[in-house]
């Protein structure tokens, strides 16, 4: 008779999203702007403008599980990180989903893991709504 064991704890992959309102909030509030940390995986869409301080790290280094660890090792100790590309369908959501399952396991025994979110609309939203406030988005081609 094969004895099927339950997972101890459920692991979910869902990534929530964060809209361009509240990162431009988190990012303005000097008590919790260095609590975030920005990953653009765009790749050389990334010229042309991004968000301040963003982290430039393209999809293809979210391919192979050592480097996503080593990712993931480099951002341990960041409280929220949010992830994002253009448009935030397709590469953003796979790179936060790859971080946020090596994470789980890398991470495994931490009391503590960064809170992973993807941008809303990506940085075709915040940069349409931020654009002229140099605070939030640089080199931004007009």
């Amino acid at each position: 008779m094969l004895k099927f064991l339950r997972p101890t704890r459920r692991m979910s992959m869902a990534v929530e999203r964060i809209t361009a309102r509240e990162l431009a909030e988190i990012l303005k509030d000097p008590a919790r702007r260095n609590s975030v940390r920005i990953i653009d995986v765009r790749d050389s869409d990334f010229i042309g403008g991004h968000i301040r301080g963003a982290v430039n790290l393209p999809e293809d280094n979210f391919q192979d599980d050592d480097d996503v660890d080593a990712i993931v090792l480099d951002f341990k100790a960041v409280p929220q990180i949010v992830f994002h590309c253009m448009m935030s369908q397709v590469r953003g959501p796979f790179c936060a989903k790859r971080f946020k399952s090596r994470m789980e396991i890398i991470l495994e025994d931490e009391p503590s893991k960064p809170d992973v979110r993807v941008l809303y609309g990506g940085f075709q939203l915040f940069g349409r709504e931020y654009r002229n406030d140099p605070e939030l988005v640089e080199d931004m081609d007009l």
